[in-house]
């Protein structure tokens, strides 16, 4: 049941972003500027409300990715923040927005000081050409914003596959952590999960069975947040995540990841400074 209202939930809030959409493409259509699309109005107005976003954030926060990829199924993407993550100063939510998916909220990742610094690298679909929106919140409530126009259409509805995940390793969870640990310094880490990471558009899916994909990732470290995120199958399968963690002492560093069918998976790692006891 849990796994149904996961679904249903999920679908209703594609449904009501596209059908906001609808209604409002003809107030948009006079728009002068071309980055205001039908798309991001409703999406705007479903995430924020009447909220002001910064649209020229890259002070604060700055997308990088291919707008001409070859691959619509796979494309790189990093957003990186520009401020300190201080206590008294920080980006607490990312919002990484593909406006023409079929669900749009490729994720929500939420960030602390613990993280050291904002950092989101992952490996995004796309069905058609689209604009990527990485909409940055900071703790006292501003929102800043850094786009691209993407060229890359057909990612959602690829066969999958080639892509099947044997029962023995669904859900590995592999690290890699820079070599060199400081303490009190922003260290940077790669995971990637074994995952289909797969949903009911791919031209090859069985429709007996129910789509399965990561939904959420909670990385810690000595019991403090580091960063949580609400993701779906806009990311792509083994789906591929890179990120900050600031350790002012020796301890553990953990992952936990959870798909639509409920399974759990989870991975540590114990940091000392100067070496890394396990990066694989």
């Amino acid at each position: 049941m849990k796994l149904k209202r996961l679904i249903i939930n999920f679908g209703i809030l594609g449904i009501f972003c596209l059908g906001l959409a609808v209604s409002t493409s003809q107030a948009v259509s006079n728009d002068p500027d071309p980055n205001i699309s039908p798309e991001w109005k409703a999406l705007k107005l479903t995430l924020f409300g009447d909220r002001n976003i910064n649209p020229d954030g890259n002070d604060v926060v700055r997308l990088f990715l291919n707008t001409k990829a070859d691959d619509a199924s796979t494309v790189p993407v990093m957003v990186n923040g520009l401020i300190d993550q201080s206590a008294s100063n920080f980006i607490k939510t990312l919002y990484l927005i593909v406006e023409g998916n079929p669900s749009p909220i490729a994720g929500v990742f939420h960030f602390s000081p613990h993280s050291g610094r904002m950092k989101v690298e992952t490996r995004l679909r796309f069905e058609q050409f689209s604009f990527v929106r990485a909409v940055a919140e900071t703790n006292n409530g501003e929102l800043f914003m850094s786009e691209r126009y993407v060229h890359a259409s057909g990612g959602c509805s690829s066969p999958g596959g080639g892509n099947q995940v044997s029962a023995a390793l669904l859900g590995k969870i592999r690290f890699r952590i820079d070599d060199v640990i400081e303490f009190d310094k922003p260290v940077l880490v790669q995971m990637q999960v074994r995952h289909p990471n797969e949903s009911s558009l791919a031209a090859d899916f069985d429709t007996d069975k129910v789509p399965q994909f990561i939904r959420n990732v909670a990385v810690t470290y000595n019991n403090n947040m580091v960063m949580t995120a609400q993701v779906d199958f806009s990311l792509s399968e083994n789906p591929l995540f890179a990120f900050y963690f600031m350790p002012n002492s020796e301890g553990e560093l953990r992952v936990k990841v959870e798909d639509t069918h409920d399974r759990i998976f989870e991975r540590s790692v114990f940091i000392e400074e100067g070496v890394v006891s396990s990066g694989s």
